[in-house]
């Protein structure tokens, strides 16, 4: 059966060329093609699922995603914007309605009349706080440390909004993340950052990253090493995803 992506991963509208980073030993800088994700895949034991992106030609925003498991398409996410300051995705269970700021970020999805997630952001666009509210009160669920334009730390707090449950840090390699793919995003779905709805990604590609609760003693510390191969244009083709036991394999092409 299908898994849900462990991480959010996803899409950068450019199309120009730049520079990315430069070689260890003195050379020219290594160019990356900045260009939209066409498609990706994540690898499981059972079959490969895969998502095509379609964008508006006008706004260049993501208008619809295909889900397709094994080359059969499971459903289509279909991305409204037609009311200001509103989105609307149908096509799954249920339809969702987010807010958007100013920036076109989503601040909030209502859950009921009474009940909501709300995001918050700095100034230069990324995520740093989400918070739930329930029983007639807030609690902080989620906080994102951002440090040169990428997140180095996730803090996850329990129900109470005051108990840290999770800690992840990151730590990034020397090459730009020119084609914006959502490495260290705290949204846990496999669609929901993309096209940069919950703000933009980390400016770096990651290395590894770790994760432990704060609530062990002593504390045990999990680790997920990241490798990359890459496309003639020098995009990501394929991330490897490597913890003590376990593998994840994620493929991406792009738009020409």
């Amino acid at each position: 059966m299908k898994k849900a992506l462990y991480l959010l991963l996803f899409v950068a509208m450019a199309t120009v060329a730049i520079s990315s980073c430069k070689k260890d030993n003195g050379d020219d800088p290594i160019v990356v093609v900045v260009s939209p994700i066409k498609s990706m895949g994540v690898v499981y034991p059972d079959g490969v699922e895969r998502y095509d992106f379609t964008y508006d030609a006008t706004s260049k925003k993501i208008s619809k995603i295909e889900d397709y498991w094994n080359d059969e398409l499971d459903k289509t996410l279909v991305y409204d914007y037609s009311v200001a300051g509103k989105l609307t995705i149908t096509g799954g269970s249920d339809p969702i309605v987010y807010d958007l700021n100013a920036s076109g970020y989503v601040s909030k999805e209502a859950w009921s009349a009474d009940e909501w997630v709300a995001y918050e952001y700095n100034t230069d666009g990324y995520l740093i706080k989400v918070t739930e509210h329930w029983g007639g009160e807030d609690h902080l669920k989620n906080e994102i440390e951002i440090v040169n334009g990428n997140a180095i730390k996730h803090t996850t707090y329990d129900d109470d909004g005051v108990t840290v449950k999770k800690i992840k840090t990151f730590t990034f390699t020397t090459g730009d993340n020119v084609n914006d793919i959502h490495q260290t995003s705290i949204i846990d779905n496999n669609t929901k950052p993309i096209g940069n709805l919950f703000g933009k990604p980390s400016k770096k590609l990651v290395d590894y990253l770790e994760y432990w609760d704060p609530r062990e003693e002593p504390i045990a510390k999990s680790r997920t090493t990241i490798t990359y191969e890459f496309d003639t244009k020098n995009r990501p083709s394929k991330i490897t995803r490597v913890g003590a036991d376990w593998q994840e394999v994620y493929t991406y092409t792009y738009v020409e």
